[in-house]
């Protein structure tokens, strides 16, 4: 038995979506680790980013996850780089939305895109998603094939959710 539901993957996998959507189905609470930070920062990722950097940034994922997990019956979205930089407590099902690079691009708008600021030079962002697609896969107690139309997947995610009985 878990305690909450961990989403990891790419940023612009669909994480926020999917916690969305699978908070409703199975009745949970919802909780998206960088709209939790941004608000007890009063800051957007962005300007964290460039205001604090990226160690500052990290730190308080860390202490952000650490916090959440806390409490039991969430579903948990988590930014891109979380699972790369921080640990998720061991009582945690951890979640992989596993899409490909291009797919996740085709799937953001340039809004979207604007908000994230490591997919700001997509050779660069190309090559860090090659560099933890293989992390996100060996943290993961399950991934998905998030290549397909969305509600297909999220469709995969349940029924697992439902045969395990996780939560």
């Amino acid at each position: 038995m878990y305690d909450n539901i961990v989403l990891i993957g790419f940023m612009g996998s669909g994480k926020t979506s999917v916690g969305k959507s699978l908070a409703r189905k199975l009745y949970k609470d919802f909780v998206d680790v960088d709209t939790v930070i941004e608000a007890e920062q009063n800051s957007s990722v962005t300007d964290i980013f460039k205001n604090k950097g990226e160690e500052y940034f990290r730190l308080l994922e860390q202490k952000c996850i650490n916090e959440l997990t806390q409490n039991k019956g969430q579903i948990i979205a988590t930014g891109g780089g979380l699972p790369i930089y921080s640990s998720i407590p061991e009582k945690s099902l951890i979640i992989n939305i596993d899409a490909d690079f291009d797919v996740i691009l085709d799937r953001l708008s340039k809004r979207e895109r604007d908000k994230r600021p490591l997919l700001q030079d997509e050779s660069s962002a190309r090559a860090l998603f090659d560099e933890r697609i293989d992390t996100y896969r060996e943290l993961a107690n399950f991934s998905v094939d998030a290549n397909q139309i969305i509600p297909t997947f999220i469709h995969v995610i349940y029924d697992y959710i439902l045969d395990k009985r996780v939560l």
